[in-house]
């Protein structure tokens, strides 16, 4: 396995020149020069490395040493080990008197930015693992349960967990800082992804007592996690696998509607909109002019004083007295609203049923 790659070997160059004022170039394992502060010297072969590597050892080399070994100046080369596997060879060049203090520091630093670069591979690649998982648990295609089970072991997550699926919506650039800070915010049996369009779906395991205290105070953190903004969407507790498009969609409806009803808020729970979701969903496919008539109120009344009306009558349930107090007006003023409503809508509000096809018809207007 090639563990020194021609972009790892320059980034130990770089970060380790900037702290010492010598050269430095590191060697892969047929002792071939990869990465130097002396770019004409890449690609050759270095003989001295060849002999760290054949012995595993330290070696140092003045300027009668070095003669004729091919590739080589005076300086101190040490091996690179990684898992108590020499991966490479790493040369500081200079007299070995001179240079002798820094060897062990610079042999450290090449091994320390080796094991963060594997560090980093690995989680990259749990990242796509999980994605890919989390892509095909919400996908409308056909879902071989036992077969993302089994995939999901490996990376020992249990997917019989009851689970609710959060969407997070930002900008295309924020993307990725979202998802590094997102890390440090979701517990280990939590699956992360991020869809096609970019958005990024968390399947978070509900495994405590009180899953809505536990889900909103997850919310909350992760919409201060990134100073971008930021859209989050919550859908409902699914309790098995296949429910876990169902409580994907439901996050979505909840973001669609949520932010155009409460755009001031940052994250919608499927729970606090579960009814203006269902309504919406049922007038979608039908003829949106049968809602024509609350386009009357739009412009009627100063400062569109009706919609207010109507708004603050459905917001108290209907109760005169505590419309009126709110609105800071008489019941008679009230009353009069109430009639002009159904004047102009054929719809009386004080009627259960008219005051539904009212509403469907704001909501409407509002997610449109």
């Amino acid at each position: 396995m090639q563990f020194l790659t021609y972009e790892l070997a320059q980034e130990i160059v770089e970060r380790t020149m900037k702290i010492l004022n010598r050269n430095i170039n590191v060697m892969n394992q047929e002792g071939v020069i990869i990465g130097s502060g002396e770019s004409e010297r890449i690609h050759q072969l270095h003989e001295g490395a060849l002999l760290v590597l054949e012995k595993g050892e330290s070696l140092e080399m003045d300027n009668a040493s070095v003669e004729g070994m091919k590739g080589s100046k005076p300086g101190i080369n040490l091996p690179i080990l990684f898992n108590n596997q020499v991966v490479g060879v790493v040369g500081i060049t200079g007299e070995p008197e001179q240079i002798r203090s820094y060897a062990q520091l610079v042999k450290m630093a090449a091994e320390l930015v080796l094991e963060q670069s594997f560090l980093l591979e690995r989680v990259q690649w749990k990242q796509r693992a999980q994605s890919e998982i989390v892509n095909q648990l919400i996908s409308e295609e056909g879902l071989d349960q036992e077969v993302i089970k089994e995939r999901a072991g490996l990376l020992g997550i249990n997917l019989e967990l009851p689970r609710i699926a959060i969407v997070m919506k930002g900008s295309d650039a924020s993307i990725q800082r979202l998802i590094t800070s997102i890390q440090y915010e979701i517990g280990r049996e939590d699956l992360i992804g991020v869809t096609f369009n970019n958005d990024i779906i968390i399947l978070k395991a509900a495994v405590v007592i009180d899953t809505n205290k536990d889900i909103n105070t997850f919310l909350k953190r992760v919409s201060k996690v990134s100073s971008d903004t930021i859209l989050i969407g919550s859908g409902g507790l699914a309790e098995r696998i296949k429910q876990l498009k169902s409580s994907f969609d439901q996050a979505k409806r909840a973001i669609l509607v949520g932010s155009k009803l409460r755009p001031n808020r940052s994250f919608y729970r499927y729970e606090d909109y579960q009814l203006e979701i269902i309504l919406a969903k049922l007038v979608e496919d039908e003829d949106k002019t049968i809602f024509s008539y609350y386009h009357q109120l739009l412009d009627q009344g100063r400062k569109g004083e009706l919609i207010h009306t109507l708004e603050a009558y459905i917001r108290e349930g209907g109760e005169l007295n505590k419309t009126a107090e709110c609105l800071f007006i008489h019941r008679n003023t009230l009353r009069y609203r109430l009639d002009k409503i159904t004047e102009l809508t054929g719809k009386d509000p004080r009627n259960a049923k008219d005051l539904m096809e009212l509403y469907m018809a704001k909501l409407l207007h509002d997610i449109s």
